[in-house]
């Protein structure tokens, strides 16, 4: 796959996946300021994150001989996973997961005026997101980046992370359950 269509995939893939866990964002920019160009331009920003993201993991595969985005082994998988449950225990993913979960704050402290304001938001609201994040990502990438199932589990988790009550601990247990997956994959 080109590095192009790779791009339009994974943003694709990432409006899917990652766009539901910003709609209490989206909803309370739109009920302060009544404009949907101003919700798109921080969706847009939003999303811009995430091309950036999937532009490194592009650069990342063709220094590693397009190994990790093309069919790799189950010692690859194993190391991704334990990676992904490792980072779900990182202080700094607690700290962007509390400002996931915290959209009014983010509005409060962050707010910008006017379009342009909007995409810096969004593009801010899309660096938290990436941090918090960026480990179940290393997670899909090694289980395959382009299964629909697994996009499925790892969006619903994401989802339920940042905007449920028992996300904090949900996102604690995925910790546990990456781990045993990278066990698993392993033997």
């Amino acid at each position: 796959m080109g590095g192009a269509s790779f791009l339009g995939i994974w943003t694709a893939m990432m409006a899917a996946m990652m766009l539901p866990s910003t709609v209490p964002l989206l909803r309370l920019d739109h009920v302060a300021a009544r404009s949907l160009s101003r919700s798109v331009a921080i969706a847009g920003g939003y999303l811009s994150v995430w091309i950036g993201v999937g532009s490194v993991v592009l650069v990342v595969d063709l220094l590693v001989d397009e190994r990790l985005l093309g069919m790799h082994g189950r010692r690859l998988t194993a190391a991704l996973l334990a990676l992904a449950a490792l980072y779900q225990l990182l202080p700094l993913k607690q700290r962007c997961l509390v400002r996931c979960r915290a959209p009014l704050g983010r509005m409060l402290l962050g707010w910008r005026d006017g379009l342009a304001g909007a995409a810096r938001m969004g593009v801010a609201n899309g660096l938290w997101c990436a941090g918090c994040c960026v480990g179940l990502m290393v997670a899909l990438l090694g289980l395959g980046v382009m299964s629909l199932g697994w996009m499925a589990l790892i969006g619903s988790a994401i989802l339920v992370e940042k905007v449920t009550p028992i996300g904090v601990a949900v996102s604690r247990a995925m910790s546990g359950a990456l781990a045993a997956g990278a066990v698993i994959w392993a033997l």
